[in-house]
């Protein structure tokens, strides 16, 4: 495999710390290389400038956890003058047929792929049925950076974008795509086979990093809910009770409607799969083998509904399969590092959550190089371990703007505390109040929970006020995100949600950031597992779990104000522990005065 592509040339004046981060990873050794760089450095085409130069024999991967980053990526590389680069996205995002039917919107990777395939089938067999795109592209390159739009032209000449993307990706030097096409090994395996690779023949490179082990540990985890009980009713009704010796596909899903009242009876917790065992015996009134066996049959029961939902030209879906294969696996004891939780908030049910990462991301030591990146990676320690890095260099690069042009205040009278938080509520809503109202800068107050961003919105505070909300669609945060940019005010939003990471507030469109507290991860039952879990693994149990998570979630924050060397900024921290976070944020300073300090400030 020889693609020898052309040295690209550097399209800005190179800043200092982009020659460091150039020199630091054409100077490595090791196979993994680990950047941590802020927002704004300009480490995205500095890294893309030294891959596509370095290996120019090599196929090359960004991962991206967003469509918007991915859109960075590809116009980087159109100012590199970059050839045979492509986006490649799923079909939710890539399938013309799916205007047309709405269920091939709905259905998980799995179930799309089987529908996209009997669709095909139906089309080459003449049926009218079948999907009316061309799957047999031309393998030609209308572009030399093509993105989503490019493939979606496609179809305008009746080719199907999906297939283009399988097609060209043949050819293609670099390629920009989702997380979920490599963390995922069933896909993966799929997608290095569509590249006509081998792993030790890739250059991954991973963007927003940190989100790794978190996107892998979400991926894996499973849920039975009352929802999908009351969904296999309707299979039942629909497809009918059939018999299992004795007993009725009606009677297993009641059996398991009792089990998961029985299981949720204490409220939130871990439980054991004996627990559930148990549970399940006492509500079938059978032993745990005619369980399996009752469990097994509607599980084949299900198989039968999605085959005919396929030959129906419907999306084969059946959550007969789906519950019956989850609820089986609850019972299996033999997993390491699993817990089972039961969730009393909506949609309740119990759920399988898999602690440890580093198995599942050994793939990374597999490939020729793995590079990873993003502003917030530190501690190193904790991102090498939950990913099994085995060779590593850890890259730090440093700014001047940042020390120039952003100031981080905290106070020392105020904590959000759970311990302390009735002493403290009325002193965290005058300091919310005095700074929507006296700082007449665009601002966001992110809060640490959706309780409490309701609780200040309860409250008398004066301005232009706008507000996340949980459970928006992509459409109403993307009108809230308009407003906010047009209009300018203050944005209350929740840390660790979708404001806190990603979205690109450039200039006097972001001046002020304000963390109504220290965002740890609330206590929980998964909380407390994953810190048992790293205190087993790795003897930092409270580091892992607690202090390097709230420092990911406050330097993310943070992180929206300076989106670029030119931006100036402050970040105002209302709890008196960011001290203990000072290893992580230099530009901290305790302050007397936040409103005079932070207008001092803008005003220089």
């Amino acid at each position: 495999m020889v693609f020898l592509r052309d040295i690209p040339k550097f399209p800005y004046e190179i800043h200092p710390w982009q020659e460091g981060i150039l020199g630091r990873l054409s100077g490595s050794t090791k196979h993994s290389m680990v950047l941590e760089a802020p927002t704004g450095s300009g480490k995205t085409v500095a890294v893309l400038y030294h891959v596509a130069s370095s290996y120019p024999d090599k196929k090359i991967v960004f991962l991206t956890r967003t469509n918007s980053q991915m859109e960075n990526i590809l116009k980087e590389a159109r100012n590199l003058g970059l050839k045979k680069v492509m986006s490649f996205l799923g079909r939710g995002e890539m399938c013309l047929y799916r205007n047309r039917e709405s269920e091939m919107k709905s259905g998980d990777p799995e179930e799309q792929s089987q529908y996209c395939r009997a669709l095909v089938k139906r089309a080459k067999s003449g049926l009218s049925s079948g999907c009316p795109y061309n799957t047999e592209f031309n393998h030609t390159w209308g572009e030399s950076v093509m993105d989503q739009e490019a493939f979606i032209r496609v179809g305008d000449e009746q080719f199907c974008p999906y297939f283009a993307q399988k097609d060209l990706i043949r050819d293609a030097d670099i390629i920009v795509t989702t997380y979920s096409f490599f963390l995922n090994p069933f896909i993966r395996e799929r997608f290095i086979s569509w590249m006509e690779a081998e792993m030790n023949e890739i250059v991954i490179v991973a963007d927003e990093a940190h989100n790794i082990p978190e996107l892998t540990r979400n991926m894996s985890n499973l849920k039975i809910t009352y929802n999908m009980l009351a969904a296999c009713r309707n299979e039942i009704s629909q497809y009918g009770d059939i018999p299992f010796g004795n007993y009725y596909a009606s009677f297993v899903i009641d059996s398991l409607e009792e089990a998961l009242d029985r299981l949720l009876e204490e409220g939130n917790r871990v439980i054991t799969p004996l627990e559930v065992s148990e549970a399940y015996m006492e509500s079938f009134q059978v032993n745990s083998v005619d369980i399996r066996n009752l469990l097994m049959f509607m599980a084949n029961y299900g198989l039968s509904i999605k085959e005919s939902k396929e030959n129906e030209g419907k999306l084969p879906r059946s959550q007969i399969y789906n519950t019956s294969v989850l609820a089986l696996k609850l019972m299996d004891e033999e997993e390491d590092y699993r817990v089972i939780i039961s969730h009393t908030e909506e949609p309740s049910g119990i759920s399988v959550m898999y602690l440890e990462t580093y198995d599942r991301l050994r793939f990374f030591n597999e490939t020729f190089r793995s590079l990873f990146m993003s502003g917030t990676i530190s501690p190193f320690e904790k991102f090498r371990d939950e990913m099994g890095l085995e060779d590593f260099e850890k890259i730090i690069i440093k700014t001047d703007y940042l020390e120039r042009n952003l100031k981080v205040l905290y106070v020392n009278d105020v904590s959000s505390r759970y311990s302390s938080k009735l002493e403290n509520e009325g002193r965290m809503v005058k300091y919310i109040q005095d700074i929507v109202e006296k700082i007449k800068r665009n601002k966001i107050v992110f809060c640490t929970s959706y309780e409490q961003l309701t609780y200040f919105l309860e409250q008398e505070i004066k301005g232009r006020i706008y507000f996340e909300r949980r459970g928006m669609s992509n459409e109403e945060f993307g009108e809230l995100l308009t407003k906010f940019r047009d209009r300018g005010g203050s944005l209350f939003a929740v840390i660790n949600g979708r404001i806190s990471e990603g979205i690109d507030l450039p200039g006097n469109l972001l001046e002020v950031a304000v963390l109504a507290g220290i965002p740890y991860p609330p206590p929980s039952p998964e909380t407390s597992s994953m810190e048992l879990f790293y205190e087993m693994k790795f003897k930092r149990g409270w580091e892992y779990a607690y202090e390097a998570s709230a420092a990911t979630r406050i330097r993310q924050a943070i992180g929206r104000v300076i989106r670029s060397p030119e931006d100036r900024g402050v970040a105002i921290i209302l709890d008196s522990r960011a001290r203990k976070f000072k290893s992580y944020l230099p530009n901290l300073y305790l302050s007397n005065d936040v409103i005079s300090d932070t207008l001092a400030f803008m005003d220089q």
